[in-house]
């Protein structure tokens, strides 16, 4: 990697390059093409239900989300990614979004997604908006199959914290340099750790701790 670049900005994904939560957007994408099986459905309805309920944590419901692709094809998953990003997660790319990015690559920056969602969705975004990287949480794979499992830690919270400073301490970069752009209150330990935080139409506790700490607030 070039050593030339000045400094990263990290940009989340869900509901801060994208209008909308990826997830969500897939799921619906799965429902309408009936790429759940019933039982499938149900299971992960019921994840979804001990999540709202507060019974699980996030990353308990995404490794029970991750579960349900055990002995799914890599093949299979690229192409119902692959066909989803034109429909369902390209329109929803922020207009204000790709013209930051553009800003800063204009500035030499290194530009990369960092986000708990997985490549399948982060790379084709990455690619159309000629960012550099994507951080992201990986799937665990085994001749070409999934597990079921994780196969890296979950890219959330504080984790996404550690992978920013572990991509910085790699690559020699200062942190205390670089941007993160989120929208969630959960970003904030990696907004903490940055020299410039902004926070992207932000959730109401990220808005209220941004206001404590003088952070930069848009509206995209």
């Amino acid at each position: 990697m070039s050593a030339k670049a000045p400094y990263v900005a990290f940009f989340d994904l869900d509901e801060t390059l994208l209008a909308k939560n990826s997830g969500k957007v897939f799921w619906d994408y799965c429902l309408e093409n009936k790429i759940y099986s019933p039982l499938e459905i149900s299971y992960l309805g019921f994840s979804l239900f001990k999540f709202i309920v507060g019974f699980d944590e996030t990353e308990d419901f995404v490794r029970s989300w991750a579960s349900v692709f055990k002995g799914w094809s890599e093949e299979k998953m690229q192409q119902i990614t692959g066909e989803l990003f034109h429909s369902g997660i390209k329109p929803v790319i922020r207009a204000a979004a790709e013209s930051e990015v553009a800003k800063h690559k204009a500035a030499g920056a290194r530009t990369v997604i960092l986000s708990a969602s997985t490549r399948y969705v982060c790379e084709p975004v990455k690619d159309h908006l000629a960012m550099d990287e994507a951080l992201c949480t990986a799937l665990g794979i085994q001749n070409g199959e999934f597990t079921g499992t994780l196969a890296s830690p979950y890219i959330f919270g504080e984790q996404k914290y550690l992978s920013a400073l572990s991509y910085c301490q790699e690559n020699g970069y200062d942190l205390g340099k670089c941007y993160y752009y989120g929208d969630a209150y959960t970003d904030r330990f990696v907004m903490e750790a940055v020299g410039f935080p902004v926070c992207v139409s932000p959730d109401k506790k990220l808005r209220a701790y941004a206001a404590q700490k003088n952070w930069s607030v848009v509206e995209w």
